[in-house]
């Protein structure tokens, strides 16, 4: 009788081989969806906060006692539509519009993405939102949700996230360039 534990039936070659390869797999995927679990965890800390009416007009109203008259704006949008918009307003106007760097020709449109512009867009979704919660929800009220991060200093809407639950559409802004013009640059949080 030998003293040796008993090895087993014999392994093919290679066997050896394949179970590191395969716990190696095993490790770097388990690695990777650890990975993919904090950053979603980090992104969705950053997200803006749930917007609501009263918070809306809270920001309106910050932007209107200090509303520069001079300012240029760039908004990265994310959608359906992706693009940026690059908005030169003086005098209270927007007096140039550029989408993904060419410039818009109808003048109409020059002050969509303006802060007012901006506000006005927001404001039929806080529209949407009180309706809703007033009871009107027949199929002309969107089911929205709604966040948004509102510049600390002019009250400009820094941040904008709209989904439409039903259609699961979503829109996106973030404004990545905010220069008063005769004062000194302010670049966006």
């Amino acid at each position: 009788m030998s003293d040796s534990p008993n090895p087993g039936p014999p392994q093919p070659p290679g066997t050896s081989l394949l179970r590191r390869v395969l716990l190696g797999l095993l490790t770097g995927l388990a690695f990777g969806i650890l990975l993919m679990v904090i950053l979603a965890t980090l992104q969705k800390g950053s997200a803006a906060p749930r917007l609501t009416p009263e918070l809306f007009r809270t920001a309106v109203e910050t932007w209107k006692k200090g509303e520069p008259p001079d300012y240029d704006i760039e908004v990265q949008v994310t959608g359906n539509q992706p693009a940026t918009y690059f908005v030169e307003v003086r005098g209270g106007e927007a007096i140039l519009a550029l989408r993904n760097g060419k410039p818009l020709t109808q003048r109409r449109t020059f002050s969509t993405w303006s802060v007012p512009g901006m506000f006005a867009t927001m404001s039929r979704d806080v529209d949407a939102l009180e309706r809703r919660a007033a009871g009107q929800n027949d199929r002309s009220v969107p089911d929205l949700h709604l966040r948004a991060a509102f510049d600390p200093q002019y009250g400009y809407p820094a941040r904008y996230q709209r989904i439409e639950h039903h259609s699961i559409v979503e829109v996106a802004w973030q404004v990545t360039r905010f220069e008063v013009k005769g004062a000194q640059e302010y670049s966006s949080p």
